[in-house]
């Protein structure tokens, strides 16, 4: 089986909390809760393993009383990973989900900075087992006061091996994205137009194209119209909406995750994103981020299409 390595160098301890209704300034009782290790690199490792086509590895900072309870549930759930252990405290996250309004509430603890003698350990490890990766993902923000070039530099070591890299991450990221070798940015709308500069869709994919030569970029929009371009072309995907909707945490980590995994099945760029956007759907059927159900995955897949609007060079 091909290994994705994902470097998610900011995980979480997950709580999720279900109120059947949610009002600031009083006291609110949950009605349910769900408690596991997350953080995008790790939700990115939980949905590989939903998909089953290929295994997955975490590469990531973790401190603490935290970090190792984080660790230790990662050992029980069977997802592999390399960890450096840090000096600070691996942070908690807490989300609400209001059943009545069907919206999403996070509280994110602020976390420390990675230091560069653990940095430089990272690196060395990574380094060490590059050779083994069929694909590398970027997964998500670096700890609070880290220096963003760290990006860059676990980059250099995956394109120096001809491992592919998909980047979902933003702060920082345009250095990785000036480098050789096979590039995908996988953001939501948002992010790429903060990217880009840009306010419309077709003019951000047309600015990036230019700018980047040689990265694709694959750009998700909650439950609206997806799209995605590479080699001079665009592709809009239209998404079935979905009913009963239990939390939208971890879609866009599910979709990196399938994205990387039909890449690797030799799937095109185009259609992976395709299947990727599907089994993002399913995940918001789910109470945990980074699972679905390949049942629900594939029936929505039938009912999502994908239309190829012409070159990027064409206004």
């Amino acid at each position: 089986m091909k290994t994705i390595f994902v470097m998610g160098a900011n995980p979480a301890w997950q709580k999720t909390l279900v109120f059947s209704a949610l009002k600031t300034g009083e006291v609110n009782r949950a009605v349910s809760m769900e408690v596991y290790p997350a953080g995008k690199g790790v939700n990115v490792c939980r949905a590989a393993a939903c998909f089953g086509t290929a295994e997955a590895r975490l590469f990531q900072f973790a401190g603490g009383a935290t970090g190792q309870r984080l660790c230790a549930a990662l050992d029980e759930l069977g997802i592999r990973h390399e960890t450096v252990e840090t000096r600070h405290e691996t942070r908690t996250c807490v989300t609400c989900l209001d059943c009545a309004e069907g919206s999403m509430t996070e509280l994110i603890e602020p976390s420390g900075a990675v230091s560069e003698t653990e940095a430089e350990k990272f690196l060395q490890i990574l380094k060490a087992h590059i050779c083994e990766a069929s694909v590398f993902v970027i997964s998500g923000s670096l700890p609070d006061g880290t220096d963003p070039l760290l990006y860059r530099r676990v980059a250099e070591i995956a394109v120096a091996a001809g491992v592919p890299v998909i980047a979902d991450a933003v702060k920082g990221i345009e250095a990785v994205l000036e480098l050789p070798g096979r590039i995908i940015l996988k953001v939501n709308r948002e992010e790429f137009f903060k990217i880009t500069g840009c306010s419309e869709i077709k003019s951000a994919h047309r600015t990036a194209a230019e700018r980047w030569k040689n990265v694709s970029f694959a750009v998700t929009n909650g439950p609206d119209a997806a799209t995605f371009s590479g080699g001079g072309r665009l592709f809009r995907y239209a998404i079935p909406r979905l009913e009963h909707v239990i939390s939208p945490l971890g879609a866009g980590d599910t979709a990196t995750a399938v994205f990387a995994s039909c890449l690797l099945d030799g799937m095109a760029e185009a259609e992976a994103f395709c299947v990727a956007l599907s089994a993002a759907s399913a995940n918001c059927l789910s109470a945990r981020a980074g699972e679905f159900d390949p049942v629900e995955q594939r029936k929505i897949l039938e009912n999502l299409r994908c239309s190829d609007t012409g070159s990027l060079s064409v206004i």
